[in-house]
């Protein structure tokens, strides 16, 4: 009797133990890393996303194409997907990453065969010049990413279609010799899905990066000859979650991870502001409207 009494009370304290010590269990991390690939060529992708669809749980590999990803037990029935601008998306369930799981472990993207839309070039010989959203003064107010967005891309609309984009102008948080903001990030020009009015094709397969500490960026794309077929199109800011661009910072107790460029709102009323967001699942949102007052300090000069 007291034999079972004691195997009972064994009992009762192992599931007690278990009970405690699921947190733990099901918090517990698996680091999966491995290297990412164009599968043609075996070259490595500098700066591809490695995201969680469910989660808000992301990272991009170097430049040399390595990422390290740290994911939790609760993230199993999760999926991951990796993408580059120019190659097809690659994605599959979090349950099959052991079988790529390993310190060489490689993940191939397939580049794509570019289609982009060919434009009629009515007019080689532009005559006009103008600046869309330009801004005198310097914004007041700055927004980074965090967890949630990987691209935050600005509605623009040209006079005139077959116009070619001459400069862009970004302002973004940076004080000079007291705190230089340095940053590695992406520009992307979009043209504009018909039907759901948000960003859609590339209007440029060339990687546009840019690094800098400067407050104010300035860019000269004349030599990427990007021509807007219809009216509408986006510019678009990609963040790079690298360690080169994070910042951590406590809140709450807890350490949140920021990322630079932290891209600042104009102070024109824009009545018309289109701000759509590109979530870590590869999905676009419009931004929501409660965080806007003005629009994105991204100025565009077109040549038409």
């Amino acid at each position: 009797m007291k034999r079972i009494l004691k195997q009972q009370i064994q009992m009762k304290s192992i599931k007690i133990f278990l009970l405690l010590l699921y947190p733990y269990l099901s918090n517990a991390q698996n680091i999966f890393e491995g290297i990412v690939l164009n599968k043609s060529t075996k070259v490595p992708i500098p700066y591809a996303s490695i995201f969680l669809m469910k989660g808000k749980v992301g990272v991009n590999a170097d430049e040399n194409g390595l990422f390290k990803l740290e994911i939790t037990n609760r993230e199993v029935d999760d999926s991951l997907i990796v993408t580059c601008m120019g190659y097809a998306p690659f994605k599959f369930p979090v349950q099959d990453a052991d079988k790529l799981w390993s310190a060489s472990a490689k993940i191939e993207l397939t580049e794509l065969v570019h289609n982009l839309k060919e434009v009629v070039i009515l007019n080689n010989n532009f005559t006009n010049i103008i600046t869309l959203n330009e801004f005198d003064e310097l914004p007041g107010r700055y927004y980074g990413s965090g967890n949630h967005i990987a691209q935050l891309a600005q509605h623009f609309v040209s006079p005139s279609q077959n116009a070619m984009i001459k400069d862009v102008k970004i302002a973004r948080f940076s004080i000079p010799l007291l705190m230089p903001q340095k940053a590695i990030f992406r520009i992307r020009v979009y043209d504009v899905d018909p039907v759901t009015k948000q960003p859609a094709n590339d209007l440029t397969d060339e990687i546009i990066e840019v690094k800098t500490k400067s407050k104010i960026v300035e860019l000269n794309l004349e030599k990427y000859k990007i021509y807007i077929p219809k009216k509408d199109f986006f510019i678009a800011i990609e963040w790079l979650r690298i360690p080169y661009n994070a910042t951590e910072t406590k809140i709450n107790g807890k350490t949140v991870t920021y990322y630079s460029p932290s891209i600042g709102w104009s102070k024109n009323q824009a009545p018309n502001m289109d701000i759509w967001q590109l979530g870590l699942n590869n999905v676009w949102g419009r931004f929501p409207p409660y965080l806007k007052a003005n629009n994105l300090a991204i100025a565009v000069s077109l040549k038409y």
